[in-house]
C-alpha cells in the first residue's frame, strides 16, 4: 500500500523535505517481510535490493550480523559492493536516536542519491514493557513523517522467534506484507492517529514517594536547573549526559512558562536503569499530534517565538522534536486537568 505525496492532513507539515522525483516518484512504500527461516527471507530480500541496484536507488540494509552475513553470500559482487550495510544494534539504539539518525542521513546522503530502498531489522530483544510499545509506535510513525518522500522499507522479522505481541503489532503498523510471492495489503493495517491514541490511552503511574520535587515559574528556570543537576549527580546519571538531560527539562519547562500556564512542577528518579523526570503543566491541555516527530523546517520561524501549545505551532513542535532527540523516551498525557510531559534517559549507556 502506498500513499501519494500530500498525505492526508494530520500529516501535512510532517512530511521532511526531499528532493522531488521525476514521475512521481515520491511515494512511500512501508512493507513487513515476516519470515520462518533464513532462506525465506533471502527469497524476499535478495530481489528486493536487487532491483534497488538496478533503478539506481540508494540501497541501505540496517541488520544482525548474521542476516548480513546471509545477505551478501546470496548477492552479486557489484549489488553487495554498492549496498551500505549497518549493524542494527548499532542503529536501533533507541526509537527516537532511530528516527532521527533516518532524517539525518535520507536528507545529507540517501535521498540526494535518488530514491532510498532499505532493508531494516529492528531489534526487539531485551527491551521493556515501555520500550516495546514505542518501538511499535515508531513504526507505524514511518507511514507518516515520510509519506510523499521518495522511500521504500521492508523491515525483516523473524515469525519463530519474536513474541505474538510484536508480530501482530507488525501487521498493524505496516500498509504491505511481503514474501517470495510479492507483497499484499496487510488486512490488520491500522491508521497512524488511531495507533498513535492507543499508545497514549493508558494512564502514567504517579511519581514513585521516593521522587524530588521542584515547583517551577517565570524566572525560576536557573533554581530549577541547578535542582536537576544535583539530582542528576545523586541518582547515578554520567556527567556526560547530565546537560543533555537538564537542557531537554529546561526545554519543557521554558515551553510551559512561554506558552502553557505559566508555572509548573518537576518531578525526579531513578529506577529500572532509568533516570526519569517528569514535567507538570496544570494549566493547559496540549493536542499531542505526532508531536515533536518530524525536525521543524531550517531557518527561525516567522515569529521567533514559541508556537502556541495546543495549536500546532511550530515552536512547540520543534522544541519536542529536541526533547524527544535529548532523550530515550518521551511520553505525553493531556487532558482537563492539565499535561505531564514525562522523560526518560538511561543511566546505563547512551
Amino acid at each position: 500500500m502506498t500513499a501519494p505525496g500530500a498525505g492526508p492532513p494530520q500529516m501535512r507539515g510532517l512530511v521532511p523535505d526531499a528532493p522531488p522525483r521525476a514521475g512521481g516518484g515520491d511515494v512511500l512504500v512501508h512493507r513487513a517481510v515476516p519470515y520462518g527461516w533464513p532462506r525465506e527471507l533471502a527469497l524476499t530480500a535478495v530481489p528486493y535490493l536487487e532491483a534497488g541496484w538496478s533503478a539506481g536507488d540508494a540501497v541501505v540494509v540496517i541488520a544482525s550480523e548474521p542476516v548480513r552475513v546471509m545477505l551478501r553470500e546470496r548477492l552479486g559482487a557489484r549489488v553487495r559492493e554498492a549496498i551500505e550495510f549497518i549493524d542494527a544494534a548499532d542503529w536501533f539504539g533507541g526509537p527516537m536516536r532511530a528516527l532521527a539518525g533516518y532524517h539525518d542521513r535520507m536528507r545529507a546522503d540517501w535521498w540526494p542519491r535518488g530514491r532510498l530502498r532499505l532493508l531494516a531489522e529492528p531489534v526487539w530483544d531485551g527491551l521493556t514493557p515501555l520500550e516495546t510499545l514505542e518501538w511499535q509506535r515508531h513504526e507505524s510513525l514511518l507511514n507518516v513523517v515520510f509519506a510523499g518522500t521518495p522511500t521504500m522499507i521492508m523491515c525483516a522479522y523473524d515469525a519463530v522467534a519474536l513474541p505474538p505481541p510484536v508480530l501482530t503489532a507488525m501487521a498493524r503498523t505496516h500498509p504491505e506484507l511481503a514474501g517470495p510471492d510479492g507483497p499484499r495489503p496487510s488486512p490488520e493495517y491500522t491508521d497512524p492517529a488511531e495507533f498513535y491514541a492507543e499508545c497514549n490511552a493508558g494512564a502514567l503511574p504517579p511519581p514513585p514517594p521516593t521522587a524530588a520535587h521542584r515547583p517551577f515559574g517565570a524566572g525560576g528556570l536557573p533554581s530549577l536547573r541547578g535542582f536537576l543537576t544535583a539530582e542528576a549527580a545523586r541518582l547515578g546519571l554520567p556527567e556526560a549526559r547530565t546537560l543533555p538531560f537538564v537542557l531537554a527539562v529546561n526545554e519543557v519547562a521554558t515551553l510551559i512558562i512561554r506558552a502553557g500556564g505559566g508555572r509548573g512542577s518537576a518531578a525526579l528518579w531513578a529506577g529500572e536503569g532509568e533516570l526519569v523526570c517528569e514535567v507538570a503543566d496544570p494549566g493547559r491541555m496540549l493536542a499531542d499530534r505526532f508531536l515533536g516527530y518530524s525536525p521543524p523546517p531550517p531557518g527561525p520561524s516567522p515569529s521567533g517565538q514559541a508556537g502556541q501549545a495546543g495549536q500546532g505551532g511550530q515552536g512547540t513542535d520543534g522544541a519536542m522534536w529536541a526533547v524527544r532527540r535529548l532523550c530515550h523516551i518521551v511520553q505525553i498525557r493531556s487532558g482537563a486537568d492539565g499535561t505531564r510531559i514525562r522523560m526518560h534517559v538511561r543511566l546505563d549507556h547512551g
